[in-house]
C-alpha cells in the first residue's frame, strides 16, 4: 500500500543514516578486527586478506537493503508471528552470509546490518502500533475478501480512521436471485450445477464488489451486495444502478453460455433498494461478520422475486428511484403494501441511464406510464391503447405484456387474480401484498 510504502521509505532512510553514522565514528571497528582474525586463525579467509574487512562500502550497502526490507516486511505484514519469524530468517541470513563470503575472500562483517535490521525492525513495530499501522489487519479481518482489491487499497490510504464499532446511514441494497435452482438441480449432473453456479458468481459477486459494492451473501442461487456500507457515499444509489446495468449485459451473455453448453438458461432477477441501516461488525470473536441490519435487505430480497411476476429483469423500490431519478429512466410497475411496517410503496423497473436514454424511448416509456394511470383508473380500452404504443415492434418486454393480458383480462369480466385480503387496499385490487412476494 502506497501509506506503507512511504513510511517504509523513511524508516529505511533514518536507520541508514544512523548506521552510516556508526560507521564512520568506528562504533564497529573493534567488532570487525575481531571477526577478521578469528576467520584468520580458522581458516576462513585467505592469509592474503590480512583477516581485514573489506571496507565500509559493502557494509553500508547490505545495511541500507535490510533497513528497507525490514521496515517494509514489519510493516505490510499483518501478523506479528509472521513478522518475527521475517526478523529471525533475516538475522539468520546475514549471520551466514559472512562465513560464506570468508570462504572466498571476501571480508564481510555483519554487526552493521544486524544493527540496521533491529533498528528498522523496532521503528516498523513502533508503526504498527498506530491506528494507521494496524488497518491492514483490521481491514483483513473485519472485510476479507468481500470487497475489491480498489475498494481496499481506498480504505488503507484513506485519510479518515477506519472504525467498525457501529453507525447509522442510509445505503443501497443489491440483490440477485435465481429463481430456478431447484429445477436445474433436477435436470443437471452434479458437476454442470456446479459449474454454472461457479460462472453466476463470477459474473455477479466478482463483478459488483470491482464496481465498489461490498459483497454481504453469495450463493449460486442468491448473491446481495450493499453499496455506501463500507464507507458513505452520497452516489451509493446510483452506482448500483450503473452496477445493475452492466449485470442486465453480462447475464444476458451468460445465459447465451448457459445456453450453448447444457441447454438449460438461468431465471434471475435483480431487485435494488436504499434505506437507513445500522451498519457494524455483528457475532462473537471467533465469528464475526461485517453487515448492515434493516428492512431494506428483506424487500430487495422479495423485490428481486418479483421479476418473475412482471417479467422484467431489474426493480427498484421507491427511495431508490427518487435518489437516482435525474440519472436513469425508470417505468412504474405495482403499488406493494407492507403489513408490518403499514406502508404503502411504488416499485419501478430499471431502464437506462440517462443519458442513453433516446427520444424513441422516452415516447415509449410516457405511452406505458400512461396506460398504468388509464389502467388504474379502470379505463382498460384507453390503456390497451397505450400500451400498444409503448411496445417494441418485435419485441415482447415483459411489464408490457403482464398489463396487456391484465387489461384483457377485465375487459372480458375476468378477474384475472383473486383479491388479496388483509387490507382495504389490497381487497380492491389497488395494490399488491409485500409478503406475497
Amino acid at each position: 500500500m502506497r501509506r506503507y510504502l512511504i513510511v517504509s521509505l523513511g524508516i529505511g532512510l533514518l536507520v541508514s543514516f544512523a548506521v552510516f553514522t556508526l560507521l564512520k565514528l568506528g562504533a564497529f571497528g573493534a567488532l570487525n578486527e575481531a571477526l577478521g582474525s578469528l576467520y584468520l586463525r580458522s581458516g576462513f579467509a585467505p592469509a592474503s586478506t590480512g583477516g581485514a574487512p573489506a571496507g565500509h562500502g559493502l557494509e553500508l550497502a547490505m545495511a541500507i537493503a535490510v533497513a528497507f526490507a525490514a521496515a517494509w516486511c514489519v510493516i505490510d505484514i499483518p501478523h506479528v508471528g509472521h513478522k518475527m519469524l521475517v526478523f529471525v530468517v533475516m538475522l539468520v541470513v546475514l549471520l551466514a552470509l559472512s562465513p560464506t563470503l570468508a570462504l572466498h575472500g571476501v571480508m564481510f562483517a555483519p554487526f552493521s546490518s544486524i544493527t540496521a535490521a533491529f533498528l528498522a525492525t523496532a521503528a516498523g513495530f513502533v508503526y504498527a502500533g498506530t491506528e494507521h499501522g494496524t488497518r491492514k489487519r483490521l481491514l483483513l479481518d473485519v472485510l476479507g475478501t468481500r470487497v475489491s482489491g480498489d475498494t481496499f487499497r481506498q480504505l488503507m490510504n484513506s485519510r479518515e480512521p477506519v472504525r467498525f464499532n457501529g453507525s447509522n446511514r442510509v445505503v443501497s441494497v443489491l440483490t440477485c436471485r435465481v429463481f430456478n435452482h431447484a429445477e436445474l438441480r433436477d435436470k443437471l449432473e452434479p458437476s454442470e450445477l456446479v459449474a454454472m453456479g461457479n460462472l453466476f458468481l463470477r459474473n455477479t459477486a466478482d463483478f459488483l464488489m470491482r464496481r465498489g459494492g461490498y459483497l454481504d451473501e453469495s450463493s449460486p442461487d442468491l448473491v446481495r451486495v450493499f453499496f455506501g456500507l463500507v464507507q458513505p457515499s452520497e452516489d451509493h444509489a446510483e452506482q448500483a444502478c450503473r452496477a445493475a446495468l452492466e449485470l442486465r449485459t453480462r447475464l444476458r451473455n451468460l445465459n447465451e453460455e448457459c445456453e450453448t453448453r447444457w441447454f438449460r438458461k438461468l431465471d434471475y432477477g435483480v431487485a435494488i433498494s436504499s434505506g437507513p441501516m445500522t451498519v457494524g461488525v455483528y457475532g462473537s470473536s471467533r465469528h464475526f461478520y461485517f453487515s448492515g441490519v434493516g428492512a431494506d435487505t428483506d424487500f430487495s430480497r422479495r423485490l428481486a422475486r418479483a421479476n418473475a411476476r412482471y417479467g422484467s429483469d431489474i426493480l427498484l423500490s421507491a427511495r431508490t428511484q427518487q435518489l437516482v431519478k435525474d440519472a436513469v429512466a425508470v417505468r412504474p410497475l405495482e403499488m406493494l403494501y407492507d403489513p408490518e411496517r403499514n406502508l404503502m410503496t411504488e416499485v419501478y423497473q430499471l431502464l437506462a441511464l440517462g443519458e442513453d436514454f433516446d427520444e424513441e424511448a422516452k415516447a415509449r416509456r410516457d405511452a406505458y406510464w400512461q396506460g398504468v394511470i388509464l389502467y388504474r383508473s379502470e379505463k382498460y380500452e384507453d390503456a390497451l391503447a397505450q400500451f400498444s404504443v409503448a411496445q417494441i415492434p418485435g419485441r415482447e418486454e415483459g411489464p408490457v405484456r403482464f398489463f396487456i393480458d391484465r387489461c384483457q383480462a377485465r375487459l372480458a369480466g375476468e378477474d384475472g387474480e383473486a383479491p388479496e385480503s388483509g387490507h382495504e387496499l389490497t381487497e380492491r385490487g389497488h395494490a399488491r401484498l409485500l409478503n406475497r412476494m
